[in-house]
């Protein structure tokens, strides 16, 4: 494959009505036919799997006779329609994660000073008996205790911030791809009787 083609992702269904999942019915954002789960889902991974190429293309086989020009169109329309529509909806998710894991900075760092502060104060009380067994099994109790408050009230924010919104944005980067890319359909069915 040269450098400069686009990657294409192929997939097969029994006919163009297999592509859509016809029992749900659309929710916002959708408004259209929603894609088969199973269909978008490994469109999608086949997407994020191409991260360093800035689109692809989609090559749908079908089991059925020729669609004809123009109902080929309708349904390039609809999936991409409704890869437009999962675009809307990971942005959301970019910027609810975001805002939840400030939140959770907010709630957390105030209380690991308060924590800081605590442990500050019970160490510098202790400092005169710092011989004592007493003090240093408690000292080092409260450090024990100290990190584990640190590593909760930190670790959801980070996780967020770093590791989800990372997925977040890959998933984002996909759908891009998949709604603007070139669809393009074969068929290995019988044919149309004349």
């Amino acid at each position: 494959m040269a450098a400069s083609s686009v990657p294409e992702l192929r997939i097969q269904a029994a006919d163009a009505n297999a592509l859509f999942d016809d029992v749900n019915r659309p929710a916002y954002p959708h408004v259209g036919r929603l894609l088969n789960p199973r269909i978008s889902g490994y469109l999608e991974g086949l997407a994020r799997e191409q991260r360093k190429t800035p689109q692809v293309s989609v090559r749908i086989t079908l089991r059925s006779p020729a669609l004809g020009t123009v109902l080929e169109e309708e349904v390039g329309r609809q999936v991409h329609a409704y890869f437009e529509e999962e675009r809307a909806l990971a942005d959301l998710d970019v910027r609810v994660n975001r805002v939840e894991a400030m939140g959770s900075f907010r709630f957390g760092v105030p209380l690991i000073v308060a924590a800081l502060a605590i442990a500050g104060l019970f160490y510098f009380a202790q400092a005169d008996y710092s011989s004592a067994i007493f003090a240093t099994y408690a000292t080092a109790l409260l450090y024990l205790f100290f990190i584990t408050v640190v590593w909760v009230l930190l670790w959801d924010p980070i996780e967020a911030l770093l590791f989800t919104s990372y997925f977040l944005r890959a998933r984002r980067s996909a759908l891009d791809k998949l709604r603007t890319a070139a669809i393009r359909f074969d068929y290995s069915g019988p044919a149309v009787p004349s």
